[in-house]
């Protein structure tokens, strides 16, 4: 179901209402969560420990503080991402908040910096091969995005991580939507024999709004007020019927413009094109 098609003022005020409260937040003290407290402090008493948690919440905060916590013992950690992107991002993170005072190195299948560091990142399917060809010994083990647990394809990795890791290694496992949580730490629980602790967060400090980038119109509300689909995203992936859009090479033209501006066509004249007759396209 679709809504009315929104005009002048209309659009640029759904528009407007959308971007509403988007800018650079405020800077204020900080003070960690509960659950952010409750999360170092599991690690810090030994327990494998999931944390599912929303997007937004500070699920890294963690990460960073268990870090610290470990290589300020003369320990070493690893924090595993799925993705070698967000590894590089991470490794410049860690530079700057653990150097001079500590080292900080970076396994990806593309890098490798410095892997007796104190802190090393590395994708996490890095990590698993490390496993089986060196059995690495690091006493904190990062596992973000560990969702990903679920993945048809990639799923065994992070199965393989953990049925890998040494047992005198402390798990710390972060997604924010890992849906059963429990099953999943009852599966860990078994197969390191050591007790793990779960801890939820539902609240979302960080407003998620749901948009699309028209190219035409720029950024707009994926739904209307109503919950129902907003009909210039519709027509834009309508297929099979007339549109208000028309998808040509270099760009999307308005219904009733042609290539020459002149005669309401697509370019299906052979006047002023040197291309000859071209057909009518529909998205």
């Amino acid at each position: 179901m679709t809504g009315s098609r929104y005009t002048g003022r209309d659009l640029v005020e759904l528009q407007e209402d959308f971007l509403e409260g988007i800018s650079v937040p405020k800077s204020l003290d900080f003070s960690p969560d509960k659950f952010q407290i409750e999360a170092i402090d599991s690690i810090a008493a030994g327990y494998d420990t999931l944390v599912v948690a929303p997007t937004g919440t500070g699920k890294t905060y963690i990460a960073v503080q268990c870090i610290a916590h470990m290589i300020s013992q003369g320990k070493r950690a690893v924090y595993t991402a799925p993705l070698k992107a967000l590894s590089n991002t991470k490794y410049t993170e860690f530079r700057k908040r653990f150097e001079p005072h500590f080292t900080v190195g970076l396994l990806t299948g593309d890098r490798k910096i410095d892997g007796d560091a104190d802190v090393v990142v590395a994708t996490t399917e890095i990590y698993r091969n490390e496993l089986y060809n060196y059995g690495e010994n690091y006493s904190l083990v990062v596992l973000d995005e560990f969702h990903y647990i679920s993945d048809s394809q990639r799923g065994p990795v992070w199965e393989e991580s953990i049925i890998l890791s040494p047992k005198n290694s402390t798990l710390l496992m972060l997604s924010a939507s890992v849906s059963n949580a429990t099953e999943i730490a009852s599966w860990i629980q078994s197969v390191r024999e050591r007790p793990v602790r779960v801890i939820t967060e539902t609240h979302r400090p960080v407003e998620l709004r749901l948009g699309f980038f028209h190219p035409d119109l720029g950024v707009m509300p994926l739904e209307n007020k109503d919950g129902t689909l907003l009909r210039e995203v519709e027509d834009f992936y309508s297929a099979g019927r007339e549109s208000s859009y028309r998808f040509k090479k270099g760009g999307r033209y308005r219904q009733g413009q042609s290539k020459q501006g002149q005669n309401g066509s697509y370019g299906n004249s052979r006047e002023g094109s040197s291309t000859g007759s071209r057909s009518r396209r529909k998205r």
